[in-house]
């Protein structure tokens, strides 16, 4: 079953990347609070984090947090780094959570509150728009992870 759902995800990202080949990767970046033990990521484990199908990265559990839809950039995030359109991206959440293998992300409610997540949880894993990163005292206690292409 855990191989039929992957491929279902596997499947659905690569037809939106054909489908929209011109996405343009926005100012939106992949953070982590500073302890957390890694720097680069693959595609498919970020995706596998965010629909819920893994909590985990090596044998560390990662806190993942979202964004609601009020986050302009949220979309954004959704293409250019998931894969998915918006629509796709809730129906596999939804798909997995109805058969019990999901477990949602935290959603921060706000910046200040992602901000606040990020920097008081080791291994927590989240997004911001550059513009938003900028002037932050606390971005000290954040770093930047590259997302690889697979």
């Amino acid at each position: 079953m855990k191989h039929f759902l992957h491929s279902v995800i596997t499947s659905l990202a690569l037809l939106t990347m054909v489908g929209a080949p011109g996405v343009a990767r926005a100012d939106v970046v992949l953070v982590g609070s500073s302890s957390i033990h890694f720097n680069e990521i693959s595609k498919t484990k970020l995706r596998d984090l965010y629909t819920g199908q893994s909590q985990a990265v090596g044998n560390s559990t990662v806190l993942v947090i979202d964004r609601d839809d009020a986050f302009a950039e949220r979309s954004r995030f959704i293409s250019g780094t998931l894969g998915f359109t918006t629509e796709e991206f809730r129906t596999v959440q939804r798909l997995l959570e109805c058969i019990g293998i999901s477990k949602a992300p935290t959603v921060a409610r706000d910046t200040q509150h992602m901000i606040n997540l990020l920097a008081n949880n080791p291994n927590a894993l989240g997004y911001l728009s550059q513009k938003e990163l900028q002037g932050h005292a606390t971005r000290s206690k954040l770093k930047f992870i590259k997302v690889l292409a697979k």
